[in-house]
């Protein structure tokens, strides 16, 4: 039961802009414990089963519960919401901060996101690509998915999708989601393993600049 109310509580940090859900579950200390037991899940089946199926059925159960309530916040309520939302975003910096070696790359990592953002690409956006964004959200800590479809101009669109459940287009974002889940899961391992103050310096940066692309 514990598991799944922290799952409920990732599942909401991934419905509204603004909050990564990667962040909150760092704060509830299941973060790297949700990756090595994907990471390592046959080294105990039993075990990273039952953990994982209550962490993911919790996520899964708060987005289908809370997107039509937030969708109809987020519209009657737009630019109220997303200042409180960018409030939500600060709240997490301090904790990202205390693991911070170096700000040269948080500069970087944060002028980088907004480059990205504002390619004319970023008109084109398909649930294929949805689902790779939504991959790096969950995954990444301080870059949070909801807020990059809020500057893409897609976040309706997000949550349309676990609203009115269109097969095809939910199949596309599911792939593109488990195609980019698997590579990085490997490589955010990796980082933590060997560059964990580096890496954190570069999350800061995405987190900082996830509020500037709310409004832009």
């Amino acid at each position: 039961m514990k598991n799944f109310l922290i799952g409920l509580l990732i599942g909401i940090g991934k419905v509204v802009p603004g909050v990564s859900g990667a962040i909150i579950a760092i704060r509830l200390n299941v973060y790297e414990k949700i990756i090595n037991s994907i990471l390592h899940f046959f080294l105990d089946i039993k075990k990273n089963t039952m953990f994982l199926t209550s962490i993911f059925s919790g996520i899964l159960v708060s987005i289908f519960l809370f997107s039509k309530i937030i969708l109809y916040i987020y519209l009657k309520y737009h630019y109220l919401t997303l200042i409180i939302f960018s409030v939500l975003i600060l709240s997490g910096v301090r904790s990202i901060i205390k693991e911070c070696n170096n700000y040269y790359l948080s500069f970087i990592s944060f002028f980088l996101a907004i480059l990205l953002i504002k390619l004319p690409f970023q008109y084109n956006v398909n649930y294929f690509v949805m689902g790779i964004i939504e991959s790096i959200s969950i995954i990444i800590p301080g870059v949070s998915g909801t807020a990059i479809y809020v500057s893409l101009g897609v976040y309706e669109k997000m949550l349309k999708l676990f609203i009115f459940f269109p097969l095809d287009d939910l199949v596309t974002f599911i792939l593109g989601l488990i195609i980019t889940s698997i590579i990085l899961l490997k490589i955010i391992s990796y980082l933590f393993l060997i560059y964990k103050k580096e890496t954190y310096s570069l999350i800061l940066g995405f987190l900082l600049s996830s509020i500037i692309l709310m409004f832009i």
